[in-house]
């Protein structure tokens, strides 16, 4: 006996819901459920001569029951737990490409308000701002006292905060 393409498709429309409701009832995941329809119906269209004529639903569904059986013993099934240590390790610890544009942006306006300056505030600003060097590590590798760097570093603040809003406001 061959099965039409119209005459199977008029089964899948009107079996679709209670075979993907047996193969959820199995693998509790509606998309490994989706896939176990798919390969039911895939089976039922192959095998369709063997088919008795007699209960096409009471077919279909048996089908769909070995196929999940078939599933839920499946090695490929198996899921694996990550340790907490393993899941850190595949955190995504990268910005988006958004924010990172932002950031690139904020930075290279910063620097070129920072070279604005007038000395001494600029080498401060650049250092601190730009470079991340700490007022501590200035003070170690210039040979000025820490108190100097730190007005110097309010002060290039000061001036900052007056030309960014010159600039951007």
């Amino acid at each position: 006996m061959i099965i039409q393409r119209d005459e199977f498709a008029n089964y899948i429309k009107q079996y679709e819901r209670l075979i993907i409701t047996i193969c959820l009832s199995f693998t509790k995941n509606y998309f490994d459920a989706e896939d176990l329809a798919q390969q039911t119906f895939l089976a039922a269209y192959k095998d369709y001569e063997k088919f008795q004529g007699e209960n096409f639903k009471a077919w279909l569904t048996k089908i769909a029951v070995n196929k999940c059986k078939d599933y839920m013993k499946s090695p490929a099934r198996k899921i694996n737990s990550l340790t907490d240590e393993e899941y850190e390790c595949l955190e995504d610890k990268k910005s988006c490409i958004e924010d990172t544009v932002i950031e690139n942006d904020t930075s290279r306006k910063i620097h070129d308000l920072c070279n604005k300056l007038k000395e001494p505030y600029r080498t401060v600003a650049i250092n601190y701002f730009c470079k991340d060097i700490k007022l501590s590590h200035m003070a170690e590798s210039t040979g000025q006292k820490l108190k100097t760097l730190q007005t110097h570093l309010y002060r290039s603040k000061k001036l900052l905060k007056v030309l960014w809003k010159e600039e951007f406001m």
